[in-house]
């Protein structure tokens, strides 16, 4: 009896010992942690990812994670050259977009996707619960940005998910501190939960940040500015300690950068700045500024808004529902499911409303019912806003070129295909001519009979960045005028293309609007001020400069002018009033934390406007 006691003890013992071991197992974890890889195919930046990709299938490591920027532009050459070579991984590893596969992207970020399926992930490994969102921005210059449907996603799989004693390791591009605009709600949900990590990339340095009291490792670039050897990140979790090391190719991981306890992390993090929440007490200075409508959408918003009469609102959501509502009780009207998310503000002749989506369809639909008037394939992405005139709309189809469609007919008059960029913004109208500009450095001018190029002008940049591919043109007195993100105004001949002038005195990016009487050209500055061009003579003419407060901004977001009024609006959610006559800022309102998406001034001193965070709202003044 003894003798079988013994036995039942030792074969509890030796149980009890192999769960302590597979629990230690389970609690250890050795990662590598890639970000900002910035590749050029065919170039030194593939062959050294490639070195990468040997060292790491040589090394002891659990998995590799990708934090994004793995490209330039995210065009599906350089997509398709990253994933080949990281393909040659013996082990998994998972992949979030960064900001260049976001913002500049020709398929509007749908090669991502067809090569990776997903742009977020949540999975398992042992007690380690990994969780990475897509944090944007949305195929324009502003902040980071998370989707609010994938907000609400993370909430609810997290709490669905996350297990007694798992540990939580979060990642994304972008920090959780400023340059997201919602940093804060991602914060609040991960701080529900028991000692979380964040990872992220962008800053292009390994360090220690303090995001609202959660420990942030932001990872080393693939290649430090000024340097030419590849390295990336070692993340090692070990007896509920945090070891992470700067990994120089080909040598020795040596000590870590830095090392510590991970329920210890308050105690670590105190000495680091945690970035400040948003501040709205600026709605108390200009208090006599009200909401007169507000609808909050369960997903993120990238169009502008369309009024119809006095009773209905159209937009199109992240989502790709595009929603027709009643203002007066915020029900919806009829809503139909595109191809999202949708970024074409719709626009309305007569009695139909057309937009288009993603997938290339060009759609016109009935105001009054929602069914479909006609439909026609573009073969690409429709960013741009169309434009209306005569019967005809005119609007860009991404990289397939520019269309006149006949309204009436839902037939295409004609199509200029020979553009090589994206055509992202909407363009402008003269009595015979169409101006549009794309992301190939070009501005196009085509005859609106005939739909053939008079000329194009190119800003002599060899970096494609640098285009003025996010810019609505102003046409006035003869001129067609841009602004850029290479920091130059321009004025061009409307008849010749000519260059008129050209200059760079004041930091202009993408924001531009023009007066009532066309007589000035407006533009938002990237630091504070908004100045006020001459459209007359043949140079440079600066009327007056104001200085707005706004701070740093690169919101592409078009000023608008109505009643001596101008308006204009910031990356995160402020509305700048600006009294044209007196040269003083009449009031400012901010509305939440993202980017305004276009603004519309309706009547009786009303201005409507969408946010990237959902929000439709209409300002009275």
């Amino acid at each position: 009896m003894k003798q079988i006691h013994a036995k039942a003890f030792l074969l509890l013992l030796f149980v009890f010992l192999t769960a302590a071991c597979s629990v230690n197992q389970e609690q250890s974890l050795h990662l590598a942690f890639l970000t900002d890889l910035h590749i050029t195919p065919g170039g030194e930046s593939s062959e050294q990812l490639s070195w990468l990709v040997q060292e790491i299938n040589e090394g002891d490591f659990d998995m590799v994670v990708v934090t994004g920027d793995i490209s330039n532009r995210g065009s599906y050459e350089e997509l398709i050259n990253v994933k080949k070579i990281l393909d040659e991984l013996i082990i998994p590893y998972h992949m979030l977009p960064g900001n260049h596969e976001t913002n500049w992207s020709e398929s509007a970020s749908r090669d991502f996707l067809k090569l990776w399926c997903d742009d977020k992930f949540m999975f398992r490994k042992g007690t380690f619960l990994f969780a990475g969102l897509n944090t944007g921005p949305f195929m324009r210059m502003g902040d980071g940005h998370v989707k609010k449907e994938d907000m609400a996603w993370l909430e609810q799989a997290l709490t669905s998910e996350l297990k007694r004693g798992d540990q939580l390791l979060f990642f994304a591009h972008y920090p959780l501190s400023e340059g997201l605009d919602q940093w804060y709600e991602i914060t609040d949900i991960l701080n529900q939960h028991k000692n979380p990590l964040a990872f992220c990339g962008h800053g292009h340095r390994l360090q220690l940040l303090n995001f609202d009291g959660i420990p942030g490792i932001m990872g080393r670039s693939m290649v430090y500015r000024g340097e030419n050897i590849p390295g990336y990140n070692i993340v090692t979790i070990r007896n509920d300690s945090l070891l992470v090391y700067d990994k120089v190719f080909g040598e020795e991981a040596g000590e870590p950068a830095f090392a510590f306890y991970i329920a210890d992390s308050e105690r670590v993090l105190a000495d680091l700045d945690m970035y400040p929440r948003p501040d709205f007490s600026i709605n108390q200075t200009y208090d006599h500024v009200a909401s007169v409508f507000y609808y909050e959408d369960q997903s993120s918003v990238f169009t502008g808004p369309l009024l119809v009469g006095d009773t209905m609102l159209v937009f199109g959501n992240s989502s790709g529902e595009l929603k027709a509502l009643d203002i007066r009780t915020k029900e919806a009207f009829w809503q139909h499911q595109l191809s999202g998310p949708l970024y074409a503000t719709p626009v309305q002749e007569q009695d139909l409303i057309i937009t288009g989506d993603l997938s290339g369809f060009l759609y016109a639909f009935h105001a009054a019912s929602g069914e479909v008037a006609w439909w026609l394939e573009t073969g690409g992405p429709v960013l741009a806003d169309g434009l209306i005139e005569d019967g005809y709309y005119y609007g860009g189809a991404g990289t397939e070129g520019f269309y006149k469609i006949d309204i009436e007919k839902g037939k295409a008059v004609w199509h200029y295909d020979a553009v090589p960029g994206l055509i992202q913004a909407q363009a402008a109208l003269s009595p015979d001519y169409v101006v549009f500009t794309a992301w190939d450095t070009h501005v196009y001018c085509l005859d609106k009979n005939e739909g053939s190029l008079v000329w194009k002008w190119n800003n002599r940049s060899p970096v494609v960045l640098f285009s003025p591919g996010n810019v609505v043109p102003v046409i006035s007195n003869g001129k067609v005028f841009i602004v850029a993100p290479d920091r130059y105004m321009t004025a061009l001949d409307l008849e010749s293309g000519r260059e008129l002038w050209r200059t760079n005195r004041h930091m202009v990016r993408e924001s531009m609007g023009v007066s009532e009487d066309g007589q000035t050209i407006f533009a938002k500055l990237m630091n504070d001020s908004i100045v006020a061009i001459s459209a007359k003579p043949g140079h440079v003419n600066t009327k007056w400069a104001l200085d707005a407060g706004f701070g740093y901004d690169h919101n592409p977001c078009p000023i608008v002018v109505q009643d001596d009024m101008l308006f204009a609006a910031t990356r995160n959610g402020l509305v700048i009033a600006v009294d044209i006559s007196s040269r003083e800022v009449a009031w400012k309102h901010k509305v939440g934390n993202s980017a305004v998406n276009k603004m519309h001034a309706g009547p009786d001193n009303t201005l409507w406007f969408t946010t990237a965070d959902g929000r439709v709202v209409s300002l009275q003044y």
